[in-house]
């Protein structure tokens, strides 16, 4: 199989040739680490081998790619659960994270205007060997075992979990035998526990984002148990009342549906509320974006424009399209998840899919203490539109260009090339790699931007195993009197 270094590579790319889809800290490290247990080894060469192609694209110093990558080696790939089998034998625990079951994503922040560089960054679900059984219902063991264990040991971290152990104490059912008697009723056992590793200049960084679940909210937990949750760690504050001012009054806030929070497991941490909204229209992201004018900066309007620019750049749109149409609808969005109905509440009444999963806008608003208003944070799941990673890259990075911040978009393609290839895809045959375009409007007129990517390691191992009962067998030679 060939490799190639363009946009438009050659089909069936390897991890060998030419050194395309690996690098020079991956191979010192492969050569020197030792093997452990089938599971382990194999997310460290899945998943470590996509960190290293991603920051060795993001110019990380060589001693900042090591220390990723030996990172991972210890406290990710150990902590991912059961790797893709042969026989197809379904797993105890099937992570959310992917719709295919595979526990991680990936993310790039992208630096402001004249300085900074990529930071990268991809969060996971820690699965323990007792997930989805009596002992661990709701596959929760791993994650408090690892935070934990991340304070002990890098000091530097400045690892503070009292948020964490907070939201995880008031968020969720804590009577395993009543969980297992629910699972055995219908009701999903689904990820609970997400946790982050930021990998910055001159340190690492650790999130967590919890998702509740709690008895007799078997789809999406109300608004009130988060509020009575916050309020048992954090006094009122001027930015917490906007949000909720925002969420009982306003037309669009009514229809949100929150479904997680996010903490940074630091001293001085952001709180992060995150909602789904099923509107896609840009009316309505103008009115979450502002709270419904409850939002004034100098640069708002401008940024506004700039960011519908690149809903329409991204998605395809006319120039024209107006914003009281849903791209969604226009363009016949889906989830790439698939769940089935869920079963019916106590009181008679269907409870809805769990809103993360489906096709309208995520959001969050950050509510730490000490804001008097909120930062909001919009996401663009072009996941969710049949667009081939081609040409969704080729439109975000024509914005960033637009925008002033087009230094690392050479390399942005680059990484995508050589992602998709260890798909054995051109990207031009790729959909879906790219999963979120996130950004944040910062009231200096700038924009945070974030990209996020995908990883589908079951996915990829059915059709490996499809393309092999596809292929006809090699003719077997046979020997005629008188070869010998």
């Amino acid at each position: 199989m060939s490799t190639t270094n363009g946009v438009n590579g050659a089909k069936g790319a390897n991890s060998t040739t030419k050194g395309v889809n690996t690098t020079s800290v991956w191979k010192t490290l492969t050569q020197y680490l030792p093997s452990r247990d089938p599971d382990t080894d194999f997310w460290w060469k899945y998943s470590g081998l996509h960190l290293a192609l991603m920051l060795e694209e993001a110019e990380y110093p060589r001693d900042k790619q090591l220390e990723a990558l030996i990172f991972f080696y210890h406290w990710g790939a150990p902590y991912m659960g059961a790797a893709p089998r042969a026989d197809g034998k379904p797993l105890q625990w099937k992570s959310l994270v992917q719709p295919d079951g595979t526990p991680i994503e990936y993310s790039w922040k992208w630096p402001q205007r004249g300085g900074g560089g990529i930071e990268v960054r991809y969060d996971f679900e820690p699965i323990g060997p007792h997930a989805g059984s009596e002992l661990d219902p709701l596959c929760q063991l791993a994650a408090k075992e690892l935070m934990g264990r991340l304070k002990a040991a890098i000091p530097s971290a400045r690892v503070d979990n009292t948020w964490f152990n907070h939201f995880m104490s008031t968020l969720f059912e804590h009577d395993n035998g009543k969980l297992a008697s629910a699972a055995a009723r219908g009701e999903p056992m689904s990820s609970t526990v997400l946790m982050a590793a930021e990998f910055l200049p001159k340190s690492v960084s650790f999130k967590t984002y919890i998702q509740p679940r709690l008895l007799g909210y078997p789809g999406v937990t109300p608004t009130t148990v988060y509020e009575k949750s916050i309020a048992g760690i954090e006094a009122e504050t001027p930015a917490r009342a906007m949000v909720h001012d925002f969420l009982r009054n306003s037309e669009e806030g009514k229809l949100m549906s929150p479904f997680s929070v996010g903490v940074d497991n630091k001293p001085g941490s952001r709180l992060k509320w995150y909602f789904n909204s099923p509107n896609t229209s840009f009316k309505s992201v103008r009115a979450i974006l502002t709270l419904d004018g409850r939002v004034k900066t100098p640069h708002l309007e401008r940024q506004l424009t700039d960011l519908y620019d690149l809903i329409k750049t991204v998605l395809g749109l006319p120039e024209d399209f107006p914003e009281t149409e849903h791209p969604a609808i226009v363009l016949n969005a889906k989830s790439p998840y698939s769940f089935p109905p869920p079963p019916p509440a106590a009181d008679g009444v269907d409870a809805p899919t769990p809103s993360p999963v489906l096709p309208g806008y995520p959001y969050y608003f950050d509510v730490a203490p000490g804001q008097d208003v909120p930062g909001v944070k919009w996401s663009l799941p072009v996941r969710n539109f049949d667009r081939d990673d081609l040409s969704v890259a080729k439109a975000f990075t024509a914005w960033m260009e637009k925008q002033g911040r087009g230094d690392y978009c050479k390399r942005y393609m680059s990484m995508l090339t050589r992602l998709a290839a260890e798909k054995g895809m051109r990207l031009d045959e790729s959909n879906g790699l790219q999963e979120f375009i996130s950004i944040l409007l910062r009231p200096d007129g700038e924009f945070d931007v974030t990209t996020y990517f995908s990883a589908h390691a079951f996915n990829e191992q059915k059709q490996q195993q499809q393309q092999q009962q596809s292929s006809p067998s090699p003719r077997r030679g046979t020997r005629r009197r008188g070869d010998d």
